[in-house]
């Protein structure tokens, strides 16, 4: 006697036993009850949730001989005395229902001869002659075509039934003439009440645990998850424990989901090493067990987005052990961790190592929790600025940023945002503007060692210079920083220099002066970026930080009174930044952001 694998022998026998599909059944016994039969039906949903199952008990309550007319309760297979029309619609073997595979007749050849050629003959015994299409969206358009005009308009006592894995294939005028039925994926504990059923039947000894991971595996089918039920009896015999269930189908347990989810949460990427060797160990494909990581993943956000236990129904942890991990994480953490890992699922599809991607996959998601959310690092700044309106150095922090989504900065990472803070100083009170800040932290111990920043200030005309310069050293270090700038290939700066007035630099500061006609020359030179490179050049020649001043000055123009206190006003700005370098909480602020002094004012200017 031939073995007959459980997804057969188990095939539901009445509308009753389709499991997970009561409205669909409900409509159709209604139906039939009440004589109110389509010509046409559409099923369609995933594999193994009963849609063929469904089409042979339709075409059996048509044609069961022990009723007069069509019934909702048709003969069942393993009964003696059941009808031999419900016998042979079973068996796949009724003259008057016939089951045509679209998959291998796709032409519109197989369809004429199969279908159009037939239709037109009554039943041979039967009250229906039943045509159920599987996969029905495997037809050509030339097959769907040739169909249409009959699946319209049939032969009295027609029925078709077609099913499909794929609705959206299916022609919209197919559609439109039919009655359709989507078939939904079955419920977790609807498939391990259907497969407990199964064990008490067999005589098989299997722990509720060990059916739920059988149940999981079956993702929504039950044929999956019959013939995952066959394939662990084939391993562990009628015994079976849940060792016997993960090693037979490769799937990962609860104990080694926790292990990860507790290796993140305590920051030990070793710990990622060791797991993914005893899933190696244990024989699991490293594909299903990163699946199932993201399965729980999305479970443990679930847990903690909404805790609603319908919807972790399929979870392989109880409520109580995923509201434990949910707290140990953030929403954001969660989802950073879902979409890293699903990431590595789609590398695992092609790697040549798996194991590799899989280690790196799962250290990746243990370096995460390093990252450091953007309302942390707006705190720290809030704690600078308040330091600096108040003369007091802010705590140190330990923390670090490094990149990632939704969260900001690390060394390879700049910003470019500016950030105007106020503070007091020694020798007044200023303001000073940080530019190019790096968020990251380091030890205030090293501040003595920070080189005072540089400083550019851009004025408008009106500005004189000092008449008692040293013009042979000035223009000794012109004609350096004139050299420098063609090694660095500057020329356009180097024209700008040799096209203004007067250039000179003395006491930390480049001054450069253009004549209202070399306006243009001006704005060349005074761009950002030109000017960050003149402050290196000087930085070079003068072993110091140097400001930048550019005027233009019109010597046409009557001297005003207001020239010198235009000076004065430079000179201020020059003790006012001087006094900015050093001051140790500028300096901090400065090193901490990586930042420069680009503008030093007084407070209390408008």
């Amino acid at each position: 006697m031939t073995y007959e694998v459980i997804a057969r022998k188990w095939r539901p026998q009445s509308f009753d036993e389709v499991t997970g599909q009561e409205p669909i059944t409900r409509t159709l016994r209604n139906a039939i009850e009440h004589e109110r039969l389509h010509h046409a039906y559409v099923f369609s949903g995933a594999r193994g949730v009963g849609k063929t199952t469904t089409a042979r008990l339709l075409a059996k309550a048509l044609n069961c001989r022990k009723s007069p007319r069509p019934t909702p309760g048709p003969c069942r297979s393993d009964d003696p005395d059941a009808c031999a029309s419900c016998k042979e619609i079973t068996e796949s073997r009724s003259i008057d229902v016939q089951e045509i595979d679209a998959a291998s007749h796709t032409g519109v050849d197989n369809v004429r001869d199969s279908i159009i050629g037939s239709v037109g003959i009554a039943p041979a015994r039967d009250r229906y002659k039943v045509f159920i299409i599987d996969e029905v969206h495997m037809l050509s358009s030339a097959a769907f075509n040739a169909l249409l005009k009959t699946i319209e308009e049939p032969p009295p006592r027609v029925v078709f039934i077609m099913a499909t894995t794929e609705h959206h294939k299916v022609p919209e005028t197919i559609l439109s003439r039919s009655q359709q039925f989507e078939f939904r994926t079955i419920a977790t504990a609807k498939i391990l009440e259907r497969l407990r059923l199964i064990a008490e039947a067999e005589k098989i000894t299997v722990p509720d645990d060990a059916l739920r991971e059988i149940a999981r595996a079956g993702e929504g089918s039950m044929r999956d998850a019959q013939s995952a039920f066959d394939q662990v009896i084939s391993f562990a015999g009628p015994q079976i424990k849940k060792e016997d269930v993960e090693m037979a189908l490769g799937v990962a347990g609860a104990d080694i989901l926790i292990r990860v989810v507790n290796g993140i949460a305590e920051h030990k990427p070793a710990e990622a090493l060791a797991v993914v060797d005893d899933v190696v160990m244990r024989g699991h494909d490293l594909r299903n067990f990163c699946r199932d990581l993201l399965a729980h993943l999305r479970d443990l956000l679930v847990t903690k987005v909404s805790g609603s236990e319908e919807l972790l129904e399929s979870a392989g942890c109880d409520i109580n052990e995923l509201k434990r991990q949910a707290a140990l994480f953030s929403e954001s953490d969660l989802v950073r961790f879902f979409h890293s890992l699903a990431e590595t699922e789609t590398k695992l599809r092609t790697a040549a190592h798996p194991r590799y991607q899989m280690e790196i996959g799962l250290v990746k998601l243990m370096e995460m929790r390093r990252l450091v959310p953007l309302g942390n690092l707006l705190d720290r700044l809030a704690a600078l600025e308040e330091s600096l309106r108040t003369g007091k150095l802010p705590v140190q922090t330990t923390s670090s940023a490094p990149t990632a989504s939704g969260s900001i900065g690390s060394r390879e990472t700049r910003s470019s945002a500016a950030t105007s803070l106020p503070t007091n100083a020694v020798g007044g009170s200023f303001a000073g503007t940080a530019a190019r800040p790096a968020l990251e932290t380091e030890p205030a111990a090293e501040l003595s060692s920070v080189p005072s920043p540089r400083a550019s200030t851009l004025v408008e005309p009106g500005t004189v210079t000092d008449s008692s310069l040293n013009r042979g050293a000035i223009d000794s270090d012109i004609e350096r920083i004139k050299s420098a700038l063609e090694g660095r290939r500057k020329m356009f700066l180097v024209t700008a220099l040799e096209g203004a007035r007067t250039a000179s630099l003395q006491d930390g500061e480049l001054y450069v002066e253009f004549a209202p006609e070399a306006r243009h020359l001006r704005d060349t030179l005074a761009r950002s970026d030109n000017i960050k490179i003149l402050r290196e050049v000087c930085f070079e020649i003068a072993q110091r930080d140097c400001g930048v001043h550019i005027v233009i000055k019109d010597l046409t123009a009557p001297a005003d009174a207001g020239t010198s206190k235009e000076d004065e006003e430079r000179r201020e700005k020059q003790r006012l930044r001087k006094s900015a370098e050093e001051t140790p909480v500028v300096q901090q602020m400065l090193r901490t952001f990586r930042g420069e002094i680009v503008d030093v004012r007084r407070i209390d200017d408008k």
